[in-house]
C-alpha cells in the first residue's frame, strides 16, 4: 500500500505542474535599428520636421524593446522620446560627449527592460576621448551600448549600437577591430546584440571581422540565421530620390548565437510614396537564451 501511495506521489509530480515551475525560455524581445537622418534644411520637402510625426508613429506601431538611431541630433532625440511614450533613452552626442553633433541613442521599453548599466566610446585610437576623431574617418564616430535586464525573466542581455565612417575605409577596419575588443570586455559572456549603419555589405572585410568565427564575442547576421523569417527587400539604404537603386544592405542586427531569431523585417515605407528616412529600419524578433 505505501510502495502503491509512493507510485502515485511520484507520478503526479509530472501530471501537475507546481506554480514554482518556470517556464524554458524568455519572452520574446524585438530590436530595431535604424538611421533616421539628420536634420538639414537642404533636404527640402524631406526635412525632419516633416517625418518626425510619421516616424515616431511607426515606431511606437512598431513596440520594439529596443530601439537604435543614427544621425540623430539632439533635438531629435528629444523629439522622438516626446512622441513615444514608454520608453526612455541613452546616448551622448559624438562632438563632445554632451548634447554637440549626432548621436546614437537607445530607446528602450521600461515595462519590459531594466537598465543595467551604459556608456558612450569614440571609434578611435583613443576610445575614451570624447570628440576624438579615428584614422581617416571624415567625422567623429561612437558607440553607445548597454547592459539591460529583462524583467519578467530575470535575463540579462548586452546590446551596442554604431554609426561607422561613409568616408574612411582605413577607419571602418579599425572601427570594427575596436568594436569586437569593446564587445569582449563590456558584455563578457552576456547574451549579446551588435546593431547599426555600418556603411559596408556583406562582402566588405568589415563584415568578416565583426563575423569572424574566432572572435571572443562570435556574431552572426540575424537576416541570415537558420529558421529566420525574412520579409522586406534585402536592402537598406534608399536616398530620398525615387530613382536611385539601392543594392544590398549596409544596417545590420548581429547577435551572438545563443539567441533564437524568428524574423527579421526590412520595412519599405516607399510603397506608400512617402519618405521617413533615406534608410529603412530593420526589425528583428529573437528569443533570449535560457538563464
Amino acid at each position: 500500500m505505501h510502495r502503491l501511495l509512493f507510485h502515485l506521489f511520484f507520478l503526479s509530480g509530472f501530471l501537475i505542474p507546481g506554480p514554482c515551475i518556470k517556464a524554458q525560455y524568455a519572452d520574446s524581445i524585438k530590436i530595431m535599428t535604424w538611421n533616421i537622418r539628420l536634420d538639414v534644411a537642404s533636404d527640402g520637402e524631406h526635412q525632419w520636421k516633416y517625418r518626425s510625426k510619421p516616424l515616431a508613429s511607426f515606431i511606437m506601431q512598431q513596440q520594439p524593446d529596443v530601439l537604435g538611431v543614427q544621425e540623430a541630433m539632439h533635438h531629435q532625440v528629444r523629439q522622438i522620446k516626446c512622441k513615444t511614450k514608454g520608453y526612455k533613452v541613452i546616448g551622448v552626442g559624438r562632438d563632445d560627449g554632451s548634447k554637440g553633433g549626432e548621436y546614437n541613442a537607445l530607446y528602450y521599453k521600461t515595462n519590459n527592460l531594466r537598465l543595467v548599466r551604459s556608456g558612450t566610446f569614440w571609434l578611435s585610437e583613443t576610445p575614451d576621448e570624447a570628440g576624438s576623431r579615428g584614422w581617416d574617418a571624415a567625422c567623429n564616430r561612437i558607440a553607445t551600448w548597454a547592459e539591460f535586464e529583462q524583467k519578467k525573466s530575470g535575463i540579462h542581455f548586452f546590446v551596442m549600437n554604431t554609426h561607422f565612417d561613409h568616408m574612411g575605409d582605413t577607419a571602418r577596419i579599425n572601427s570594427a577591430i575596436l568594436i569586437q575588443d569593446k564587445l569582449g570586455k563590456l558584455a563578457g559572456h552576456l547574451p549579446a546584440i551588435l546593431m547599426g549603419d555600418f556603411n559596408v555589405n556583406s562582402e566588405h572585410r568589415v563584415y568578416r571581422i565583426l563575423t569572424f568565427p574566432e572572435n571572443e564575442v562570435t556574431l552572426g547576421d540575424t537576416r541570415k540565421r537558420d529558421g529566420c523569417k525574412k520579409s522586406g527587400p534585402d536592402l537598406s539604404y534608399v536616398s530620398f530620390d525615387p530613382d536611385y537603386k539601392p543594392s544590398s544592405p549596409i544596417d545590420f542586427i548581429f547577435a551572438t548565437w545563443d539567441f533564437k531569431i524568428i524574423s527579421s523585417t526590412i520595412y519599405d515605407f516607399r510603397k506608400n510614396g512617402i519618405y521617413w528616412s533615406d534608410h529603412l529600419p530593420v526589425i528583428v524578433k529573437m528569443i533570449l537564451p535560457e538563464k
